[in-house]
């Protein structure tokens, strides 16, 4: 990868203090023909400075919604949303497009899933990546192109004063999503949301877009919150784990607590249901029984005991709140039969309940 650096300046020392992101309390509602999805429901975090998250679940938990709320992108109409979501001092919660439209690129900025539809096809990708270098940044056209081929020399596209007048049916699928990745961080942005960021690539593609991510992040001081199905992605390239279903975080702790004492029987549901290398070929994946729940008619329990070998009376009839762990009050989890933490009962609650 090219030493080289763009002429974006990067945070300075004294702006990395405190939270970079507070969200509290948050609820994503959609207006449908059947009736209101919450697809995000009452959800809450921080995220440092520097520091990467992973929000892991399967399909339908929230993720993507949730990440979509952080940054705004949401749909105006059939869409309410309550709560609230800081990042520095800016509320993004009911922001008018115009507060977003500056905060978009410059100081939050997203790597899509799928960098096919993401991109212009009809635009080549000089022009999709100095668009926001042309906007936020006092440049002129010639040192915006200058910026554009030095910053995919850093995400490791090969000859890129040529790849920059390429248009993106001519990349591979690798080659496009680190265009993806260099139009996000073209503005040095304090907050990168990657969603599903490998989706659709083989593995060794896949392990150079996240390396690529890692050192990136490094060299520029972001934050990062990694949005994914898949546990093996989180395992070694985040700080924390949020995981979700239903649209609730059941679980979040750092990583290494995580996986060496999960509390949420979907937390190890999801483990176990990750392929790995050491198993023979052909070996039957385990699935997880049943299916998600329906967010229009949520069940009045845990949302997730119709699924769960654990589930008693009492899962079918109360949500369990999200609680501390007594060993560790950073690890949190909603479940009424934790993993390996004894009895409920002597745990304490999120807010100081017992």
């Amino acid at each position: 990868m090219s030493n080289e650096q763009s002429s974006i300046a990067f945070p300075s020392t004294e702006e990395l203090s405190g939270p970079l992101l507070r969200v509290k309390d948050l609820r994503t509602t959609f207006s449908t023909p059947r009736g209101s999805l919450t697809a995000v429901d009452g959800v809450s975090f921080e995220l440092g400075r520097g520091e990467t998250l992973g929000i892991v679940g399967e399909s339908g938990s929230g993720k993507t919604v949730l990440a979509r709320s952080v940054m705004g992108l949401l749909p105006r109409s059939n869409t309410t949303q309550t709560g609230s979501i800081l990042f520095e001092e800016t509320e993004i919660v009911g922001a008018q497009e115009a507060t977003l439209r500056e905060i978009w690129g410059a100081k939050i900025a997203m790597v899509f899933q799928d960098p096919m539809t993401s991109l212009n096809p009809v635009v080549r990708i000089q022009r999709q990546i100095t668009e926001s270098l042309r906007l936020h940044t006092s440049m002129d056209r010639a040192e915006a192109k200058a910026t554009a081929i030095s910053l995919l020399s850093q995400v490791g596209i090969p000859s890129p004063a040529e790849r920059v007048r390429a248009y993106p049916f001519q990349l591979s699928g690798g080659m496009r999503q680190r265009v993806t990745i260099a139009i996000a961080l073209a503005c040095s942005p304090r907050l990168l949301l990657a969603d599903e960021p490998t989706t659709g690539l083989d593995v060794t593609v896949q392990a150079q877009i996240l390396d690529l991510l890692s050192s990136l992040q490094s060299a520029r001081q972001m934050a990062v919150i990694l949005v994914t199905h898949d546990l093996g992605v989180v395992a070694t390239r985040t700080d924390r784990i949020a995981v979700m279903y239903a649209g609730h975080i059941v679980e979040m702790a750092s990583t290494k607590r995580l996986f060496a004492s999960m509390a949420m029987p979907y937390t190890q549901a999801l483990l176990r249901s990750t392929p790995r290398i050491s198993q023979p070929s052909h070996t039957r994946l385990i699935a997880i029984d049943g299916r998600p729940p329906d967010l229009i008619n949520p069940p009045s329990g845990c949302a997730f005991a119709p699924r769960c070998t654990y589930a008693t009376d009492q899962c079918r009839s109360e949500r369990p709140p999200l609680r501390t762990a007594p060993e560790d009050p950073t690890h949190l989890f909603a479940c009424w039969n934790p993993l390996q933490t004894g009895n409920a009962g002597s745990i304490t609650t999120a807010k100081g309940e017992n």
